[in-house]
């Protein structure tokens, strides 16, 4: 299996994490490999930290791609280890190509991850638990695809027309409450 992200590699998404959770993966689950697509200032620590755990052959390190979608495609689980976001466009990205999710419980992340629905959130700055999510859904082929489905399903809420329509809708609603 492959466990990918698609992100920068900067102290707000928190590269290390994945790094981290790579490692943990990596022993638990000897056939997995891992691909991060990304580049940016923490690079040389990223490097370091997947050399000192070593993994290697089994982590790929793009840097920056123009073909994402199709790199996704390769992915069985989508992470993002995120400290901090607004609505990540990755997120939506991945939900499109069917891919279960392990994202951090924070607030972009949590409007378009559905936990246990359409993948899992764990608590920021936590690798441990970001591993033990992917663990436990490479244990469950069908969880997976079942979660893949349901993203899938949910990933038209988040396009450019849909988020007009809800501002739309808030703001007659807000003009009804004051009389207008």
């Amino acid at each position: 299996p492959v466990v990918g992200t698609v992100t920068r590699l900067s102290a707000q998404k928190a590269p290390l994490d994945f790094v981290t959770a790579a490692g943990a993966i990596a022993q638990a689950c000897p056939e997995a490999y891992f691909v991060f697509v990304g580049d940016g200032p923490l690079r040389s620590q990223v490097e370091a930290q997947v050399a000192a755990l070593d993994l290697g052959e089994r982590f790929i390190l793009t840097g920056l791609r123009r073909d994402v979608p199709e790199l996704m495609a390769a992915f069985d689980i989508f992470v993002l280890t995120s400290l901090w976001e607004g609505l990540p466009r990755v997120l939506p990205q991945a939900m499109a190509t069917g891919l279960p999710i392990v994202a951090t419980a924070i607030d972009g992340n949590a409007e378009a991850v559905t936990d246990g629905v359409s993948g899992r959130l764990v608590p920021p700055d936590r690798p441990d638990r970001v591993a033990q999510a992917v663990i436990d859904l490479l244990s469950d082929r069908g969880l997976m695809a079942r979660m893949g489905v349901e993203g899938k399903n949910r990933v038209g809420e988040f396009g450019a027309q849909q988020m007009v329509d809800q501002i739309t809708d808030l703001y007659q609603q807000l003009l009804r409450q004051k009389g207008l």
